[in-house]
């Protein structure tokens, strides 16, 4: 199986996953190095940051930039589970709009630990909030959605 193919599986089965269904998130892997997110419709569930309605929470943004970092680990091998171990996060702007589009890439790779970093953007591509972080690979498969 290829690169592409494996990734293309690895995606498919984070997207199965409830908690990526929750947020409304879909993940991609464009090419072999970088991984693309995308939440076509904020809900008003998601925004609330800064007291404004307009606003996309911040709690929502931190978990968007986890589930980016943790994932690139399926740039270093797709057919393991990975976790996110350390998270830097900078807003430097609010997040409006009814869009959000993410995108992150692997920095550096050592063994089991993988050095990161991404972006979200809003509707109008405008970056607002950088992250990186360092995740782990666990050396075991992925867990299929409901295991």
């Amino acid at each position: 199986m290829s690169i592409s193919e494996r990734l293309a599986k690895y995606a498919q089965l984070l997207n199965a996953h409830p908690s990526l269904a929750a947020y409304g998130v879909e993940l991609t892997f464009p090419d072999e190095q970088r991984l693309r997110i995308e939440v076509a419709q904020v809900p008003a569930s998601m925004r609330g940051g800064m007291g404004d309605d307009a606003v996309v929470n911040g709690g929502v943004l931190s978990a968007l930039c986890d589930l980016m970092i943790g994932s690139t680990a399926g740039l270093v091998d797709p057919g393991t589970r990975s976790a996110t171990v350390q998270l830097s996060i900078r807003f430097e702007r609010p997040l409006r709009g009814q869009r959000i589009v993410g995108e992150a890439r692997v920095d550096h790779s050592t063994g089991r630990t993988i050095f990161s970093s991404g972006e979200l953007s809003d509707d109008r591509g405008r970056v607002c909030v950088r992250c990186q972080g360092l995740a782990t690979l666990l050396r075991s498969s992925p867990v299929s959605p409901g295991a």
